[in-house]
């Protein structure tokens, strides 16, 4: 009976030692499974930023050594998309966050920023970034790991004017004035809305309009007319890459270092992508015979960037002041760094 007992003791020893080994190696496979997670942009995003959203989620997964995936997809709800629970990262352009928050349409005014470098430096300092995510947390769960400058907006003109007449009213096409009367009178642009101003070049209701470079290609390509491009960096157009709030703190330290590493790479893709798409753009506008020109041989078209910049209180949009000081004074920082 003695020996019966000591027998069945071992036999439930021998149970219980596989049964924790069986639970051991259930939790180190479920650990080894790589985690996907959800990103997303819009269905309409330019291919800079589809490529940066890719980059991201192939630098993710390769520098995690496979832990972390992304289920990159698109959405023309992209509001909604980034309110949602399992929604973990996005890469949005600043012209549609800005629709919900208004103190972002301060990045979508032409000549206020002109110089893409100068922005990138004061829109990632940590104060400027950390007024982003406060801004951006009272809208969505989101915080931005990082922001770029992604595309830029030029001027085109008639190849007709003569813009070292600076006596002449210049009729600018925008789809929204800034300007009151008086301050332009003081700059000589006269501002006409409308909702296409390259279409308004064309019909010569105009002599100068902000342009895409790949429309104006394709423009070029199925008119006849002898336009000039002002080469002006008119408008600076950022993105920001942003992560669920809290996720960062879910994760492993080695998941972590790799999140930080994939987003500095995507962005810097995204970058890169914009202005090999820029140079590709100004080739193919050259050898259609389209002249370029420095926007600033202009008078009239520097004058109009001055009062962007330094009148801008008496601007029909004001921009947020908070955060034109922040980017301003932080680029500045970071330059002399």
């Amino acid at each position: 009976m003695h020996r019966m007992i000591k027998r069945l003791g071992a036999v439930a020893a021998v149970i219980l030692l596989l049964s924790g080994c069986t639970q051991q190696e259930a939790q180190k496979e479920q650990e080894e499974q790589p985690r996907t997670m959800s990103m997303v942009i819009a269905s309409d995003a330019p291919t800079s930023i589809q490529l940066a959203a890719q980059e991201f989620a192939n630098r993710l997964a390769y520098y995690s050594d496979g832990e972390l995936e992304i289920s990159l997809s698109a959405s023309d709800q992209l509001d909604a998309v980034l309110t949602a629970d399992d929604t973990q990262f996005a890469f949005v352009e600043n012209e549609r966050l800005s629709k919900t928050i208004e103190q972002l349409e301060t990045f979508t005014l032409p000549f206020f920023f002109q110089d893409a470098d100068y922005l990138f430096s004061g829109l990632n300092s940590e104060r400027t970034r950390g007024q982003l995510n406060r801004l951006l947390e009272e809208e969505y769960p989101m915080e931005i790991q990082m922001s770029v400058v992604y595309g830029y907006e030029d001027l085109a003109a008639d190849a007709t004017v003569d813009l070292t007449d600076f006596r002449k009213r210049y009729p600018l096409a925008v789809t929204r004035s800034f300007f009151s009367q008086e301050q332009q009178q003081e700059i000589g642009a006269l501002e006409i809305e409308g909702e296409e101003p390259l279409q308004m070049l064309l019909d010569k209701e105009v002599e100068i309009a902000p342009v895409e470079l790949s429309e104006l290609v394709q423009t070029v390509q199925s008119q006849d007319s002898a336009l000039v491009l002002l080469e002006s960096s008119h408008q600076l157009k950022p993105a920001y890459l942003m992560m669920q709030t809290g996720l960062y703190e879910q994760l492993t330290p080695k998941q972590q270092a790799a999140v930080e590493q994939a987003v500095v790479m995507a962005c810097g893709y995204c970058r890169t992508v914009a202005d090999q798409n820029r140079q590709e753009n100004l080739e193919q506008l050259r050898q259609l015979g389209v002249q370029i020109e420095p926007v600033n041989r202009e008078k009239y078209l520097a004058l109009l960037a001055d009062i962007y910049q330094y009148d801008a209180g008496n601007m029909l949009y004001r921009p947020d002041a908070e955060l034109d000081q922040m980017v301003r004074s932080d680029a500045v920082k970071y330059s002399v760094s």
